[in-house]
């Protein structure tokens, strides 16, 4: 049994990567279809500190953009994306979808659409594909 263990923790966390990918894909799809694309410019930065398993210390910078939706209302929001703290002022690409006067905002990139949750995804198939392999062996 305890050999299994190793096998149901990775298909646990495949499975935990696989519905992270998926969550990202689909509500970076729905804000790109629904959403309007706009440029905002970063204001501020906000510095959160997380700390690691191996209780490693790292600093994250969210930043705070500013811009006017398509009514003229000027809105300020953290972003949920952290990023390089040296490009204040910079104006960048965003996509916002306003929905019972929260804003849903995803930077408007390829990294962001496309490639960062087919990180996730494909680490949830690699986890869970090794904790298949892992299961039949043992079986």
């Amino acid at each position: 049994m305890e050999n299994l263990i190793g096998a149901i923790v990775f298909l646990i966390v495949g499975g935990g990567f696989l519905y992270a990918g998926f969550y990202i894909r689909n509500s970076n799809r729905k804000i790109q279809t629904s959403g309007i694309k706009t440029k905002a410019k970063i204001i501020d930065f906000v510095e959160e500190r997380s700390k690691d398993a191996d209780g490693e210390s790292h600093i994250y910078h969210f930043p705070i953009v500013m811009f006017t939706d398509k009514n003229g209302i000027e809105t300020t929001k953290k972003l949920d994306s952290s990023a390089s703290p040296n490009k204040i002022n910079q104006p960048i690409d965003i996509i916002y979808l306003k929905k019972d006067n929260e804003y849903e905002i995803m930077i408007d990139s390829e990294f962001w659409k496309t490639y960062f949750p087919m990180i996730f995804i494909i680490g949830g198939f690699l986890f869970s594909g090794i904790g298949i392999i892992w299961l039949i062996n043992k079986i």
